[in-house]
């Protein structure tokens, strides 16, 4: 439930700004990265309630009239953008990202979302119920008839900060986090450097060449370009896949990596389209990546997804000699 206090007035507030720049501190972040502020609901002990929800239960999706949404269009969801939730005062209490937004009527929400908003006991007739009481308040301030025929927004989210509650989703399962979390360069090395050595003889040059240029990338982070998704439970780092969009020429698919735990339950499939989908959005208008001969599970993903393989040559640019190629994607 999007809440209807005025984003304006929010924004304003010095706590929030002072939470948010915290927070671009810290994630590497530009200052200047466009975000809303809003509450969940429209009272103080329901703000606090889906917040709770967010930071300490499975709440990672909410629904929003899409009328209301047209007369507020600061308070509308914007793809892939950066929220601070805060409580119906203006306190912050988190951050989360937009990772997909869709529209139907009302009466045509499934289950699925009413679970993975999280409330009640997260079937549909409860969900239906909690909302049609919302949306009813909140057709008479916006001076419409309710109707289960009325449109409505729906938003998935993930959670990115406080870092610790975004590393251990509760009662959610592993997670897609669409964001730096700490330990990120150092997971990503850790699990390239443990698989490739393992199935294919890698060493200490391959780990290094990770490590600095995944902290290199990191540096130098643009969300409007640039995607970094990790794959998170219960504390641990279990899977990477990076958009490297520094190159005006094309974005850079890079270490796609999902770690043996977890394999085998569609997480990597999810992954490579988290990060396409951000590619379309972002305008890249071709992405790149460069693997090596053998890793068949991967290269049928990349095909499934319209990647071609445009070159393949000897070389030793992982530390030994293997048979490199490149695929390309174009929309």
């Amino acid at each position: 439930m999007t809440g209807a206090a005025s984003p304006d007035s929010t924004l304003r507030d010095p706590r929030v700004a002072a939470f948010w720049g915290e927070y671009c501190r810290r994630a590497g972040l530009p200052a200047a990265t466009p975000f809303q502020a809003w509450p969940f609901g429209d009272s103080p002990e329901l703000a606090h309630e889906l917040a709770e929800l967010v930071l300490r239960g499975p709440k990672r999706a909410t629904a929003g009239l899409v009328e209301y949404n047209a007369r507020h269009p600061g308070d509308a969801p914007v793809a892939d953008g950066y929220s601070v939730v805060t409580e119906f005062d203006g306190r912050p209490r988190c951050v989360i990202r937009t990772v997909w937004l869709g529209q139907r009527a009302l009466r045509d929400v499934d289950a699925a979302f009413a679970w993975d908003e999280g409330e009640g006991d997260r079937s549909l007739a409860d969900w239906m119920n909690g909302h049609r009481r919302f949306f009813s308040r909140e057709c008479a301030g916006l001076g419409i008839d309710f109707g289960d025929h009325l449109p409505v927004q729906l938003e998935r989210f993930e959670l990115l900060y406080p870092f610790d509650a975004a590393l251990n989703p509760v009662a959610c399962g592993p997670r897609i986090v669409p964001g730096y979390l700490p330990g990120a360069i150092g997971g990503i090395a850790a699990m390239h450097a443990r698989f490739y050595a393992r199935e294919h003889g890698f060493g200490i040059y391959f780990e290094a060449k990770v490590a600095g240029e995944c902290a290199e990338f990191c540096a130098r982070f643009n969300p409007a370009r640039d995607g970094l998704w990790l794959l998170v439970d219960g504390g641990r780092i279990l899977g990477s896949i990076v958009i490297d969009g520094n190159d005006p020429a094309g974005a850079h698919l890079r270490w796609f990596i999902v770690d043996d735990e977890v394999r085998g339950r569609g997480l990597g499939r999810q992954m490579i389209d988290a990060a396409m989908g951000f590619c379309r959005r972002a305008g890249h208008r071709s992405v790149c990546l460069t693997t090596f001969a053998g890793l068949d599970a991967a290269r049928a993903l990349y095909e499934q997804r319209g990647f071609r393989l445009v070159a393949e040559v000897d070389g030793e640019t992982w530390g030994r000699t293997v048979r490199e190629q490149r695929f390309d994607w174009r929309p």
